[in-house]
């Protein structure tokens, strides 16, 4: 599956990493597995996040490994970009 990822560049979450599954207008859909899961995602401004753009072989198999998007996969994900 296509891997997109943001960085949330301002508001209570600042710093915080998420996956981006979809975007709508000016608007971007995140989630992180945790707190903003598939059944909650988070609504944020495009201008509030940073893309991220470059990303290791193991992120992108691991990607490619998930047909589905689920909250433990979106976990996995992250905890590989974070580490």
């Amino acid at each position: 599956m296509k891997l997109y990822m943001a960085r949330s560049i301002t508001g209570r979450d600042k710093g915080e990493l998420y996956v981006v599954l979809g975007e709508d207008g000016n608007d971007v859909v995140l989630v992180n597995g945790r707190n903003r899961t598939m059944d909650k995602p988070k609504r944020k401004r495009r201008r509030h996040v940073q893309p991220i753009i470059h990303f290791s072989d193991t992120l992108l198999a691991a990607a490619d490994d998930c047909d589905v998007w689920t909250d433990e996969s979106v976990r996995r994900i992250i905890g590989l970009a974070n580490s």
